[in-house]
């Protein structure tokens, strides 16, 4: 009897051993534990929860009316008299073109808190979940060539030349081996572990430092190109198409 648990027991940490030497490498606790979890596509919409609230509406004004508004909104808390004067006169040109000016910002203050307010919604539901997500990578850390934190992204070109998407469409990425990003408009498949966890940072872009706003972070186990062809075989490809 001793001798069938002792082979049981060889049998059991050999079965054991095998499994933390797939693929020839040991696997982590963490790749362990995600192996019992389901994989699921992820989209970007799943991110940004409906608020059901009433849009806010704005009252209608013609473009020199908005910029007189921007003046008395930027200006009319200021410590320099000349600024103070300058909103004066503004919020004067409004009242005499019959604009309630108060009731006007009133309504811009309820209109932006509304928008972040749905900027800023988190989907909860995601948080410890494997999943999988497709989307565009901006570097945000580098090590070596290889970039081993980004912003992942709803679409090309966000944050490069112009403001950052809503916050609940941006997933902090971090990716320890490193991921070689040949171009930032080739979009990319991530997975990973996902979490609700906005934070804002100072971050290093294209275009220089700027304080963005993420909704959620992912630690990523693979990233990998969403077309298989690498961007030289495509401009290769292009070059024929337009040679043609």
């Amino acid at each position: 009897m001793k001798k069938v648990l002792l082979m049981l027991l060889s049998l059991s940490f050999a079965i054991h051993a095998d499994s933390e030497m797939a693929n020839g490498q040991p696997l982590t606790r963490q790749v362990l534990a995600l192996q019992t979890l389901e994989e699921q596509a992820l989209d970007w919409q799943v991110l940004a929860p409906i608020i059901n609230e009433p849009d806010v509406s704005l009252p209608e004004v013609t473009e020199t009316q908005k910029r007189l508004l921007a003046i008395v909104v930027q200006l009319q808390d200021s410590a320099r008299a000349v600024d103070k004067e300058t909103a004066v006169n503004a919020r004067q040109r409004l009242i005499d073109d019959g604009v309630d000016v108060a009731a006007a910002l009133d309504a811009r203050a309820r209109y932006m808190l509304l928008a972040q307010r749905r900027a800023e919604s988190l989907n909860t539901d995601v948080n410890g979940k494997l999943v999988n997500m497709s989307g565009f990578v901006v570097p945000t850390k580098f090590n070596g060539v290889k970039a081993v934190e980004f912003l992942l992204l709803p679409y090309a070109g966000a944050c490069i030349h112009m403001p950052p998407p809503a916050a609940n469409q941006i997933v902090k990425l971090s990716y320890p081996p490193g991921f070689e990003v040949e171009n930032v408009q080739f979009p990319v498949t991530v997975r990973g572990t996902i979490n609700a966890d906005k934070q804002t940072e100072l971050v290093q872009l294209v275009d220089g430092k700027m304080n963005v706003t993420m909704g959620y972070a992912m630690d990523a186990l693979t990233i990998e190109k969403y077309y298989p062809d690498t961007m030289e075989a495509i401009q290769q490809r292009d070059h024929k198409e337009h040679a043609h």
